[in-house]
């Protein structure tokens, strides 16, 4: 469970994310690159100095990006993807349907499970600032995702931020909120959530609970899809497009 210490830090950080936008460095390779930074780059010496508990200001931060092709002139969408693992590579099972969605994928890479929590919720909410450096985002439709523990950290990031993130998709991984450190709960009860488990998931009976949390508590925007067969484990395209359809509103 992610404790009340946490909430200051997210309320900290998001007034400098918003405050400095950051300066990055992309390395392009057709519709997946990477993108590069410091905190320093990010914020400046004086503001990433504030960050020495969490991460050093000069540290690299790398953050894993796929692109969508889609025909539409319009701004892509953003699916901001907490990783249990070290990398934050995309599962190429889901590049069409990011495709059909018009959906940039990121995810920071050494933001697994061993990770301090603090430390994931600043590369994941960093990355929506770095990716905006080198993408135009439809910053209605940014959507917050992760597998196992990262699908914890998202839960924690969709409910303090509901006024960034209008859409989580939780992965065989989720935890209830504690309303008393929730400041727009409003906001909150009106997003769109997707609970995934498999029914080979051992999450499965835990991720089922929550979300009947979530409709009780009148979250009635939630969704639960369990795929047949599937153990503790990424979905596949089939899934991450229900579950987007859900979150479009479709």
């Amino acid at each position: 469970m992610i404790n009340r210490s946490l909430v200051w830090y997210g309320c900290w950080l998001i007034t400098l994310l918003l405050a400095y936008p950051p300066v990055c460095h992309a390395r392009e390779a057709e519709q997946k690159f990477e993108i590069t930074a410091t905190l320093e780059q990010l914020y400046g010496s004086e503001q990433a100095e504030k960050f020495r508990d969490i991460l050093k200001p000069d540290a690299d931060i790398t953050w894993q990006v796929y692109r969508p092709s889609h025909p539409s002139d319009e701004p892509p969408g953003l699916l901001v993807y907490v990783s249990p693992t070290r990398s934050g590579a995309m599962d190429g099972r889901w590049a069409k349907v990011l495709d059909e969605y018009n959906l940039v994928y990121v995810a920071a890479d050494r933001s697994g499970n061993r990770i301090p929590v603090t430390r994931r919720m600043v590369l994941a909410t960093s990355s929506i600032y770095a990716v905006k450096q080198q993408i135009e985002i439809d910053e209605k439709r940014i959507y917050v995702s992760g597998f196992s523990g990262g699908g914890r950290v998202a839960s924690f990031l969709s409910r303090q931020y509901p006024a960034v993130f209008s859409g989580a998709i939780f992965i065989c991984g989720v935890d209830f909120w504690n309303e008393d450190v929730i400041r727009d709960m409003n906001r909150v009860l009106t997003n769109r959530y997707v609970f995934v488990s498999g029914t080979r998931d051992f999450n499965l009976n835990e991720t089922r609970i929550v979300y009947r949390k979530y409709l009780e508590a009148g979250a009635k925007n939630s969704l639960l899809e369990i795929e047949n067969g599937m153990a503790h484990q990424l979905p596949g395209a089939k899934t991450l497009q229900t579950a987007l359809e859900f979150l479009e509103g479709q």
